[in-house]
Formats: structure tokens, sequence, C-alpha cells
């Protein structure tokens, strides 16, 4: 696959801080999306709340989890050159057996189980299973009931939703996942009417997609 296939290949989702000094690379972000930082300081998100108990915070498969998550994301940080994206699709590659056994055995793990940062890894992990986007589509089936108790985001719903339909070839709803071309991001093809992407957003707490946008050229700088 060339360069630019690969870029292709792989899609850009950014999931934000819950507040615009959460870390310096998001502040400086902010700091270039003007939008994107007045939505952050008007809509606050709030901390979910911590129902995992020690036993949970201590699980062995919480900490896998989280050092699955931690090189899924290490593999992330770097200039998308095409052997960063070369280790990026291997690495999901070799997460998703293990991940899918997981679930086997214990569904998509609750934040009883794993405590809310297991939980938030596993579905990092689900995002990046694009080499099955049928297990993707169970998954998203399986958090959809936690959004209403906080124990999965809105915004990590909004992400993994237009994930499976693109996953699926069809148009995304909220116009999340993003594709390098010519130099920039730019969302994959949004469901109609796309003139309202920027209402089905606000419904589901989001900021406008153009501030989207600009906040994931500010992380991630695009491959030319």
């Amino acid at each position: 696959m060339t360069y630019h296939g690969m870029a292709a290949a792989v899609l850009l989702a950014l999931m934000l801080p819950a507040r615009a000094d959460d870390d310096p690379r998001e502040a400086a972000a902010y700091a270039k999306c003007p939008g994107a930082a007045a939505f952050a300081r008007l809509h606050p998100k709030p901390s979910p709340p911590d129902i995992a108990d020690a036993a949970a915070r201590l699980s062995d498969l919480r900490i896998e989890l989280l050092r699955m998550q931690a090189r899924d994301q290490d593999v992330r940080d770097g200039d998308w050159s095409q052997e960063d994206i070369r280790q990026m699709m291997q690495v999901d590659a070799e997460h998703l057996p293990r991940l899918k056994q997981i679930v086997a055995e214990h569904g998509f793990p609750t934040a009883e189980l794993v405590g809310r940062d297991g939980v938030d890894a596993a579905w990092l992990l689900v995002q990046h299973a694009d080499a099955d986007p049928a297990f993707q589509e169970q998954m998203l089936s399986a958090i959809t009931p936690r959004v209403q108790s906080g124990e999965i985001s809105r915004h990590q719903f909004i992400l993994l939703t237009d994930r499976v339909l693109a996953g699926q070839g069809k148009p995304q709803r909220y116009g999340s996942q993003l594709l390098a071309q010519g130099g920039r991001w730019v969302p994959k093809p949004i469901e109609a009417p796309e003139s309202e992407v920027d209402q089905r957003r606000a419904a589901m707490g989001d900021m406008p997609l153009a501030d989207y946008v600009c906040m994931a050229t500010q992380m991630f700088p695009p491959p030319p």
C-alpha cells in the first residue's frame, strides 16, 4: 500500500478532554481554535461518577486494558508517516483478538469490573478495531444503554457511531471521522441533510464541526 493509500485508510477521530487545561497540547490547540475554546468554556464537561470500587481499580483486567491503551496511544504519537501508520495498523491488529476474547468472557467491561478508566480504555480499543466492523457494530449496541448513566460519554458514542457507519461504507451522522486529503483533515461523507450536522452535534452536547476539525488539525497535523 502506498503512503497516500495508507493515510487514506486511517481515520482520525479526536477524543477531547473535559477541560481546555487538562493537557498542554490540548491547551495549545484551544489557543489556535477560539471557537472550540469558547465552546469548552460554555459547556464544561463534568467528571463522570467514579462507580468503581477498590477491587475494580486493582483488577488484573483493568491493568491489562490500560497497558493496551497506552500502547495504542504511544504508536499514534508520531507524525503520521508511512511507518507510523503501518505501526498503528499492526498494533490494532495485535490487540483485536485479545479484545474480542475479553468481550467473549465478560461482555463489554463495566466500571464495576475495571473502573471508569478501564471502560475508557476498552472503548478506545473498540474504536480502533477497524479490521472487524461487525465487532465494532456489536460493541456500539452494547455501550449505547450506558450513555444514559454516564459510563459512556456522549462524545464516545458519537465517535463510535460514526466509526461504525464509516466502516459500513455509509455516510456518518456527526462528521467525527476525518480523512487526510491534500494536507488537510476533512470529514468523510456526512448523511443528508449535511447542513444539519451541527444541529445533530449540538443535540449530543458537542462543538460545531468546523471547531472540531480545527482542534484535530492543531493536535494531529495531517500528512501531506
